[in-house]
């Protein structure tokens, strides 16, 4: 009996919810990035594995339940960008601008870590797309030849670490701006960071759902032709 409720997706569904809900609850009382819900819930669920010894398959078919709400959730971003359509008619050049900045910005970082580093092609490809939500990392991770489950890894990682310190950069670099403190996270941090630029204003999280979906398309776009300069580089 025991066996069985251990083995429900369920029962890890229920226990990642509950973590994700104590976290946040006791981030309010006690505001420090350590409790971001986000970072909370997989640690625990790391030390709650590694304890009752668990294997990781047993919990992953509770996360695909999960999971399949990590694209229409992506799409609803939409609706708050059309609520805040009028600043992206108003400033459409500085957000683009943006945008591609935080791509290029990002490529040349994976090349220069790469180069320093000495990583290999699938290395590299694993890599490429870590700034983007990922529905749609996994497509360009698995179109370049990288490791899947890796890609996944580290756009949460990225995620994660976007979103607890993006606020002390602002605070650090005096940036007030909504627009450039959406478009910052969520060109940067997707999916994410636009949670926590949702947390931090409407417009913020209107501008941060439109950007993950300009760098997603963007990345895709380039994936086409990263692919033989990645071998051409790291071949």
């Amino acid at each position: 009996m025991i066996e069985r409720l251990l083995a429900s997706p369920y029962l890890w569904v229920s226990i990642t919810a509950v973590f994700f809900v104590m976290a946040a609850h006791l981030q309010k009382k006690f505001p420090t990035p350590l409790l971001n819900p986000l970072l909370f819930s997989i640690v625990m669920i790391i030390v709650l594995l590694l304890i009752t010894g668990i294997p990781y398959e047993t919990y992953e078919a509770g996360g695909k339940l999960i999971a399949v709400f990590v694209t229409p959730a992506t799409v609803a971003l939409a609706i708050k960008l059309e609520k805040n359509y009028i600043y992206l008619k108003k400033y459409y050049k500085a957000i683009l601008t943006g945008i591609i900045s935080g791509i290029i910005f990002h490529t040349v970082m994976i090349f220069g870590f790469g180069l320093l580093f000495k990583f290999d092609i699938e290395m590299a490809s694993t890599l490429f797309p870590k700034s983007i939500t990922t529905a749609i990392a996994v497509g360009v991770s698995e179109s370049l030849g990288g490791l899947v489950s890796l890609t996944v890894a580290v756009v949460v990682f990225t995620g994660i670490i976007g979103s607890v310190i993006a606020p002390y950069l602002f605070k650090l670099g005096n940036i007030t701006d909504p627009v450039a403190q959406g478009v910052a996270l969520g060109s940067s941090s997707h999916a994410m960071g636009t949670s926590k630029a949702i947390e931090i204003g409407e417009v913020q999280g209107a501008m941060s759902g439109l950007s993950i979906v300009v760098t997603g398309i963007v990345v895709v776009a380039l994936a086409p032709f990263a692919e033989p300069l990645i071998h051409l580089v790291f071949g």
